[in-house]
């Protein structure tokens, strides 16, 4: 499991602020190392067969912000996020595979955002064990993922989540099932695949109560 980094994500079940207000609104803050700002668009929309909606909740958007560990929880609380229209969500994050694109640039495929409560009966120590540990190599080997970041919250807005995972796949994975779970044109492996990440998900998550949605992110800092 790769090193954790202090996160805050906002979500965003409403009105998405546009890059240049998000942008502005973070320029009286110090200590933030990263933040991008993903939003549905026409490009995302290519990816609808993949929404998933169970607790009617499903975000519209979210601004990621890494951040130095000292000013988190300030950040979370201050007027920023009021102002941006979001819920705050305080996270430990752990970034497995790094999504390649620069500042200033929107990543060329889509993220899949994915919001879950755990599994009734899980204890922290176990979800992070399947989650973090267990089922991070089965994820980045049965999909196309082109960029892995999890984030374990530790104090959540409302709707209330355990976890947040940012994956991003390329545009062909929008439409295909096959694209997506990086089989080729191989079937059989596709299903295969299917199996063996629905099968490692269900032990962590709660899919009755997780919400995913692919957005279109844009690296601002």
């Amino acid at each position: 499991m790769s090193a954790a980094t202090c996160r805050l994500q906002i979500i965003f079940f409403d009105t998405v602020p546009n890059p240049e207000q998000t942008h502005s609104a973070l320029l009286n803050y110090e200590g933030i190392t990263m933040a991008a700002l993903a939003r549905s668009d026409e490009h995302s929309n290519k990816a609808a067969m993949w929404t998933r909606d169970p607790m009617g909740c499903l975000p519209t958007g979210r601004l990621a912000i890494d951040v130095d560990s000292q000013i988190t929880r300030a950040l979370a609380i201050a007027p920023i996020t009021e102002k941006l229209g979001g819920v705050a969500y305080l996270c430990e994050g752990t970034t497995p595979l790094q999504p390649e694109f620069a500042v200033g640039e929107t990543f060329a495929g889509t993220l899949q955002l994915c919001c879950f409560q755990r599994r009734a009966g899980l204890t922290s120590a176990q979800l992070q064990q399947y989650w973090l540990e267990e089922h991070t190599d089965i994820a980045l080997n049965t999909q196309n993922t082109l960029g892995y970041r999890q984030n374990l919250v530790t104090s959540s807005g409302e709707p209330h989540f355990d976890g947040i995972v940012e994956e991003y796949f390329p545009p062909e994975a929008s439409q295909s099932m096959s694209a997506f779970f990086a089989d080729g044109n191989n079937e059989a492996r596709m299903w295969e695949h299917i199996e063996q990440l629905t099968k490692s998900s269900e032990r962590f998550l709660d899919l009755d109560r997780s919400e995913v949605v692919h957005l279109s992110d844009k690296r601002i800092v």
